[in-house]
């Protein structure tokens, strides 16, 4: 090991944190100001025939996705969070990568605060041709889809 990746506090790592956090705060604001602004199972019209926000508590994964189980991706939620968090301490990263790793796992506690301690998630943007979603949905699926994608064109570039 160099000495780059016995260093405690490394670029990559410093983006996964500030990502994580960014996006755990974004998430907790955004969730709080639609619960004290918008009726339960409402919504308003945000854009006019685009974009509605939207107050729906959701039990299951995602978009709305398997709507039982809130304990099963409860505990889901800190399998994840513990596994990126000991990926990003082993194993040192480039920065972006590891801010995309926080965009996973500050959705991923966004989320799971919400069911640790309401039992299901608040989810509020609604698009009308989507399941309604929210910021910790995003992040976690931005994330994902831009990981997938590095390491496909990385893939690609290697075959």
């Amino acid at each position: 090991m160099d000495r780059a990746e016995k260093a405690l506090i490394t670029p990559g790592r410093l983006a996964f944190g500030l990502t994580a956090v960014g996006v755990f705060v974004l998430d907790r604001v955004t969730k709080g100001l639609v619960n004290a602004s918008v009726p339960q199972g409402t919504e308003v019209n945000a854009i006019p025939g685009l974009v509605w926000i939207a107050n729906y508590r959701n039990a299951g994964a995602a978009f709305g996705l398997a709507p039982a189980g809130s304990l099963l991706f409860l505990v889901a939620s800190v399998v994840v969070a513990v596994a990126l968090v000991i990926y990003v301490a082993r194993n040192p990263g480039h920065p972006l990568t590891d801010a995309l790793l926080g965009l996973i796992l500050g959705g991923t506690l966004g989320n799971g605060y919400d069911r640790a301690f309401h039992g299901s998630v608040t989810d509020f943007i609604a698009l009308h041709w989507w399941p309604v979603f929210n910021v910790a949905d995003s992040a976690i699926s931005v994330g994902v889809v831009l990981l997938l994608a590095g390491y496909l064109l990385r893939a690609r570039r290697a075959g």
